[in-house]
């Protein structure tokens, strides 16, 4: 047997695997962004009806960017509750 060949398929599997690591890093990095973005929208139409909202996610200590992308999800959860509850009350004013 070839010594070259298993090396050679080693190299070629840890390079795909930095490649899909890197690719999935940058998929979360993406929906981080896409997170924040929608936070931030969110709040600026609550804004514009009147209801205060803060888009902004404090941390405390240091965050990886996956806790980052929950507590921004999370965040969203909560805008989007403040806007339904307007919504709602809103609709059962008129």
């Amino acid at each position: 047997m070839n010594f070259k060949t298993p090396a050679l398929i080693a190299a070629l599997t840890l390079t795909a695997s930095a490649s899909f690591a890197s690719g999935d890093e940058n998929n979360l990095l993406d929906n981080y962004l896409d997170a924040q973005a929608h936070a931030k929208a969110l709040s600026a139409q609550l804004d514009t009806m009147g209801v205060e909202s803060n888009p902004n996610v404090e941390f405390n200590s240091p965050a990886t960017l996956s806790q980052k992308l929950d507590a921004y999800e999370s965040k969203i959860d909560s805008l989007q509750a403040k806007f339904d509850a307007h919504n709602s009350s809103a609709t059962q004013a008129n």
